[in-house]
């Protein structure tokens, strides 16, 4: 069998030509490969004389190709030279060209140098993969050099010009040497022509053309012209040129490229107009606190101190959206005397006021961060944890937010229940909890509350459990329907529903 396979420089003992594929063919290729030939040429299936040496030859093929250290001692025995020198334009009996990736025949080759740039902390290293490429896998072996400079070559110094450079070479199809091109369809076109095809042979020379650039290479591809139009049909359908500029691995190359420029392009608008906003904010003047107006906090948590420093005790914390009556301002506008909803006196920083009542603001802030939609058994608040589980079952018929409650009413769990569904909600803390839960419409992640038509409840003090710390426990809730009958959950203050 290793005295029928075609012999390359590229390829000394033959091994890639046993499996029938090509050189830079990848480890995938090559398993798929194997699998093939072994089936066609197995022995209990194959009639030749010779079946077992070529079994035992194949499979010392795939053994050393298999693994990618043989393999590359392999490879470095071979010398992959250029075509137009190895070719020998004399051969009086040419053998057509196979594929570098795939090992086949192929009727349109062209010799093409890809690029690749990996980079390594400071260093960038440049590496070609080059070779003899049917069309198909002339885009693959594009897109995949392509692949390794965009994800590989921009961390070097010089990095991002480099991969920028081997970016736009293979995206214009790669290098197409002049003279190794020329030989190579050429020599093609030869091969067709001794093996009877005269008219793929003329189309081949034909392509040729546009790789000559003087008289004595224009007068070699007229003799194979004039030689394969001898004996060709002129009635036969002209061979199409398959190797147009823009083909879909440009186009899939070219996106990444795109979204780069398209990213950087945005950045810079976004720069210019936060340049122009800068501009007009400068001209803002922020007007003091006035006394008597009604303003809200503007900050998640805001401490009210006993007097306008930085130093003085704190009296009280207001939360985002608390609206606060103005008693006064000191002298230079910083600081601003308040009176809290709860009554107490003291001093904020003024910045942190913002003009008007906080109804609004966090109605609209609360929309716009309300998050994505819940699922059954969502955690929307935990505390603490602990290691007992708790088998909960909703039997409203709605959608509900449940809160567990210690005997204090503070809120140590939240979670969502869909109407009618079951689930284990784990990480239920040591003590005695009860449950109320919440339903509506538009969830807020971010407060903690239904948007629209919000309506809270408490279920039965008969389900009010305990969680003890001497072992882990598997606790049951049921959510009963709302009702004013026994067993059922009753209505419950939207208050002492949110009362933490």
């Amino acid at each position: 069998m290793r005295d029928e396979v075609r012999s390359s420089p590229s390829d000394p003992l033959g091994y890639y030509a046993i499996l029938d594929i090509g050189p830079l063919a990848d480890a995938s290729e090559i398993r798929l490969a194997y699998r093939q030939m072994a089936k066609r040429l197995h022995p209990d299936v194959n009639l030749s004389e010779n079946a077992e040496q070529e079994f035992i030859e194949l499979t010392e093929a795939y053994q050393v190709l298999k693994d990618y250290r043989s393999r590359a001692r392999y490879d470095a025995t071979a010398h992959p030279l250029g075509p137009a020198a190895t070719i020998d334009p004399h051969d009086p009996r040419p053998v057509p060209v196979h594929c570098s990736r795939c090992g086949k025949v192929t009727a349109q080759p062209r010799y093409i140098i890809f690029h690749r740039v990996k980079s390594v902390l400071f260093a960038s290293r440049r590496s070609t993969v080059a070779g003899i490429f049917c069309r198909d896998c002339a885009d693959r072996t594009a897109i995949r050099a392509s692949t390794v400079t965009w994800l590989q070559g921009w961390w070097g110094i010089l990095g991002p010009w480099r991969t920028i450079k081997a970016l736009l070479t293979n995206l214009s199809g790669g290098e197409m040497p002049r003279i190794d091109n020329q030989w190579v369809l050429l020599h093609q076109a030869r091969a067709f022509l001794r093996l009877g095809d005269p008219n793929l042979a003329r189309a081949l020379a034909e392509q040729a053309q546009s790789f000559a650039k003087n008289d004595e290479e224009r007068r070699r591809i007229a003799d194979i012209i004039r030689a394969a139009s001898k004996v060709s049909d002129p009635a036969a359908r002209h061979l199409k040129n398959r190797w147009r500029r823009w083909h879909y691995a440009s186009v899939m190359q070219a996106l990444p490229l795109a979204g780069l420029l398209l990213a950087i392009m945005l950045s810079g608008v976004a720069l210019l107009l936060r340049s122009q906003t800068d501009s007009v904010t400068a001209m803002i003047t922020i007007q003091p606190a006035q006394a008597g107006e009604m303003r809200h906090v503007a900050v998640d948590v805001l401490k009210v101190r006993q007097g306008p420093t930085n130093t003085e005790p704190v009296v009280a914390l207001l939360d985002r959206f608390a609206t606060v009556q103005v008693m006064d301002s000191s002298a230079d506008g910083e600081w601003a005397r308040i009176l809290t909803p709860n009554g107490v006196t003291g001093y904020v920083p003024a910045r942190y006021l913002f003009g008007g009542e906080g109804e609004i603001s966090k109605n609209r802030w609360c929309r716009e961060q309300k998050g994505g939609p819940l699922h059954t058994g969502d955690i929307l608040l935990r505390r603490t944890g602990g290691e007992h589980r708790l088998s909960v079952q909703n039997s409203t018929g709605m959608d509900v937010v449940v809160r567990l409650k210690t005997q204090n009413s503070r809120t140590l769990l939240s979670f969502f229940m869909a109407g009618g569904s079951e689930a284990i909600i784990d990480g239920i803390p040591d003590g005695t909890f009860r449950a109320v839960f919440a339903t509506g419409r538009d969830y807020s992640r971010a407060c903690g509350v239904f948007l629209g038509g919000m309506q809270t409840f408490i279920v039965p003090t008969a389900q009010v459990f305990q969680a003890r710390s001497r072992s882990q426990q598997d606790l049951e809730l049921t959510l009963p329907p709302v009702g004013g009958g026994p067993g059922q959950s009753r209505a419950l203050p939207l208050e002492s529903f949110l009362d933490n």
